[in-house]
């Protein structure tokens, strides 16, 4: 967007229902300083009797025209992201650099919020003292001397300081909790143990419900079960600075908010790292925002408010910094679209399953399924929602109903990563070379980059992409995804939002999807199915029904209210015995509308 003219990067956002064209001729086109040197490329007006400049012409001079035009609000002129500052590490010549670091504040906790590939794991890594700062300087990397004189007079001195020193006490939760069977062989409990501390150990197992798990191994957990299990052994450690990497994953929305209390009650410095955006309000106190190029390089903005920091991420905008760091605001307002409504086209039955005389029982409601519609499908882990999907599917018999004699095409909730091609991972049937799978599955999941990489060498959020993909290529009647937005940032997670609605919509086929990510539901789902029972006992799911009544419904059955952000129409946990819990628990709204 910049011309040779700029060293920095602008646009200008010009709300026309507040300019007036003859003021603007007075003002900002006589002052443009392009124009006032018989130049091409400034202001002017169009015929449409509107404003205007071209993106690629807009220089840093251009903030004296903005500013003579006197209605505020109506002009912004706004810095775009560009590469600049101090250096705080870089691996090697053209490969990833971190500009800044976030702040670690006593008896706080720190949110970090951005895309993947900007440096977030990075700078835990440094801020422990696992991975030394070279300042850039990659070939002949400072003494802690000379890295300490960097930091002096900054909010990081102290910090740094303790660093140098080996002084600092740290506790990190690993972002990748499938990984820990493969490091540690073992049982829950001597997990727990490993470090021959005893004390407190049955506490937080009974906190994290891991106690009727202590003789179990490791490698026999689940997803969520590990997640669980890595968060109380973090909390265990004595330390002066705790790191959470993605806590969410894997957890259902009750897990998450009661994770998320665990991690707040910490007396000392904890940094967050979250994609779940629910989890991140509950969790910090104040929120760095990642930004720059994915893989390239990475900045970081100074500290902001919670809610601020996570609305002005969704805007794009810093304004205390006056930057631009996304192109498009992020938006969940569904009002005024319209819902999936088309024919029925598929009616099942309800469905029973026992598994063995003591197992788990799970009792599925009928339903039925409509043209260009997607039903989200929420609740608690251990209630039977991927045993229900499994039957849809076909994968398990029923014990009594039937499975729907239809095409299911069915992504399971964890992932093989093998040593194939992502290429050659698709079926036969599908077509990657057409028009329909090009702008409906291949652009928009952003997976041609991936093609000539194994399955194994990927990250967990393009694992998650590409498995998307594979379930949307087969000729189905119908799609079921079982968390997709697990590993996915932010970004990620949006853009899956508006890929499944598109091809739900363009296919005419209706999709199904179980998640814990209520952002997500909320914003893609028409319908939505909800399970209740007793985890890992017994199970039932409801017939499908409006996706509001379905999350008010889940979130009364999990004891918590959500509000809508009125900025960006997110949904947000309620602070528990606060005003606006109260007011909704009255009226029995625990998902606010």
């Amino acid at each position: 967007m910049a011309s040779e003219k700029n060293s920095k990067k602008f646009i200008v956002i010009v709300d026309q229902d507040k300019i007036e064209p003859d003021l603007a001729r007075e003002t900002v086109i006589n002052f443009d300083p392009l124009n006032r040197a018989g130049k091409e490329g400034g202001f002017y007006i169009d015929e449409n009797e509107e404003l205007h400049i071209n993106d690629g012409d807009v220089m840093e001079a251009h903030k004296m025209a903005v500013n003579k035009y006197p209605y505020e609000g109506a002009i912004q002129m706004v810095q775009l992201v560009h590469e600049e500052g101090d250096k705080v590490h870089q691996f090697g010549e053209n490969e990833f650099r971190l500009y800044g670091l976030p702040v670690p504040e006593e008896d706080a906790a720190i949110g970090i919020l951005g895309e993947n590939g900007l440096g977030k794991t990075v700078a835990s890594k440094i801020i422990t003292n696992k991975l030394k700062p070279n300042l850039g300087d990659y070939k002949q990397p400072p003494e802690w001397q000379d890295i300490k004189k960097n930091f002096r007079g900054t909010g990081l001195q102290n910090h740094i300081e303790k660093l140098a020193n080996e002084e600092l006490k740290s506790a990190t939760k690993p972002q990748q909790v499938e990984r820990i069977p493969e490091i540690f062989k073992g049982t829950v409990k001597e997990f727990l143990e490993r470090n021959g501390e005893q004390e407190g150990v049955e506490e937080i197992a009974k906190k994290f419900e891991l106690m009727k798990l202590f003789d179990r191994e490791l490698e026999q957990l689940s997803g969520g079960e590990l997640q669980r299990l890595a968060i109380a052994s973090t909390l265990l450690e004595d330390a002066e600075i705790y790191i959470f990497d993605e806590p969410s994953s894997y957890l259902d929305v009750g897990q998450r908010l009661k994770t998320g209390g665990e991690i707040t009650s910490i007396d000392e410095n904890v940094l967050a790292i979250e994609h779940d955006l629910a989890t991140l309000d509950l969790i910090s106190d104040r929120i760095h925002i990642f930004y720059g190029e994915k893989g390239s390089y990475g900045m970081v903005s100074n500290a902001l408010s919670t809610k601020n920091g996570i609305n002005q991420y969704l805007e794009g905008h810093i304004p205390s910094q006056n930057l631009k760091i996304r192109s498009d605001a992020i938006s969940f307002d569904k009002s005024g679209e319209e819902r999936g409504e088309g024919a029925e086209i598929l009616q099942y039955s309800g469905m029973k399953k026992k598994f063995g005389d003591d197992g788990f029982e799970l009792n599925a409601s009928e339903g039925n399924l409509k043209e260009e519609e997607i039903i989200g499908i929420v609740g608690e882990n251990g209630l039977g929602k991927t045993v229900f999907a499994k039957m849809l599917a076909g994968a398990i018999e029923p014990d009594s109903g039937e499975s729907p004699k239809t095409s299911i095409s069915y992504k399971t909730q964890y992932i093989e990563a093998s040593d194939v091609l992502v290429k050659e991972a698709f079926p036969n049937e599908a077509v990657m070379n057409s028009k329909r799978f090009q702008t409906r599955i291949e652009e928009p999941l952003e997976i041609k980059p991936l093609y000539e990489r194994k399955l194994s060498n990927l990250s967990g959020g393009e694992l998650q992409r590409v498995a998307v993909a594979i379930c949307l290529s087969r000729n189905a009647d119908v799609y079921l995804l079982d968390e997709p937005s697990a590993f996915l940032d932010v970004e990620s997670r949006v853009k899956l939002g508006k890929t499944l609605k598109n091809f739900s919509r363009k296919e005419e086929k209706p999709l199904m999807i179980i998640d814990h990510d209520l952002l997500l539901l909320d914003y893609v789902s028409d319908r939505g199915i909800v399970f209740k029972g007793k985890p890992g006992i017994s199970g039932e799911s409801t017939e499908p029904m409006m996706i509001e009544e379905a999350l008010n419904e889940f979130l009364k059955e999990v004891d918590v209210t959500f509000r809508k952000d009125p900025e960006t129409g997110r949904p947000r946990a309620n602070k528990p015995d606060s005003q606006k819990d109260k007011e909704q628990r009255k009226k029995g709204q625990f998902y606010e509308l």
